[in-house]
């Protein structure tokens, strides 16, 4: 999938704040690099389509000079994570599962007519939409088959939170809401594996950033 409030880690790899579009799709525009990461370039465009897709998507207003330095981080993490994911081949994003994405992507807009000239003003046409989505499902998913699925809540974990934490649940029986403690530990848990292995990633890249 970071003021400077802390953005949760699988917020900087799922938001599409945090979307790399590819180099061809801003060839029209006077660009520049604004970071590298193991020689593959971050440009201007990228990072400026990527705020905008975030802008259009958020329910909040927040200062452009954060929102660019956050998505920025962004940009870097899912660049990193995206040449670990084609490194290992553990997971594949089907010309499907694209089309599906679009599909949401749109009634996330209103209308087709709203997205495609939200994506006219941004240059984008349908090909770089299509690489765009692709890579971030095979961040997902491969995000979900290193770290996701080998995170695990016990009971004894959940009875122990219950139990620190009765001030939350007065009247609640550990039954009760026992699915929503292990939800929220395990949500806990994801986040902290992810900023790990973030941060192992980024130890042993080469990540170059400029002025921007």
């Amino acid at each position: 999938m970071i003021s400077r409030r802390k953005m949760p880690a699988i917020v900087l790899l799922c938001l599409f704040s945090m979307i790399c579009l590819p180099v061809e799709a801003a060839a029209l525009l006077v660009d520049r690099v604004i970071a590298s990461v193991n020689n593959e370039v971050i440009t201007w465009s990228d990072l400026r389509r990527a705020v905008a897709f975030n802008e259009a998507l958020s329910s909040t207003a927040e200062d452009r000079k954060v929102l660019e330095a956050e998505t920025l981080e962004g940009l870097i993490n899912r660049k990193l994570v995206l040449l670990e994911a084609r490194r290992f081949t553990l997971v594949e994003v089907t010309e499907e599962d694209i089309n599906r994405e679009s599909e949401m992507l749109k009634k996330r807009f209103g209308s087709a007519e709203q997205f495609f000239n939200f994506m006219n003003t941004l240059d984008m046409d349908v090909r770089s939409l299509g690489r765009m989505l692709g890579e971030r499902l095979l961040v997902e998913r491969f995000m979900e088959k290193k770290i996701g699925l080998f995170v695990r809540v016990s009971r004894e974990e959940a009875q122990h939170y219950f139990d620190q934490h009765a001030h939350e649940f007065q009247g609640e029986r550990f039954q009760i809401v026992y699915p929503s403690i292990v939800n929220r530990l395990t949500k806990e848990k994801t986040e902290k594996q992810i900023e790990k292995y973030l941060a192992d990633l980024r130890s042993r890249a080469d990540v170059r950033i400029n002025p921007l």
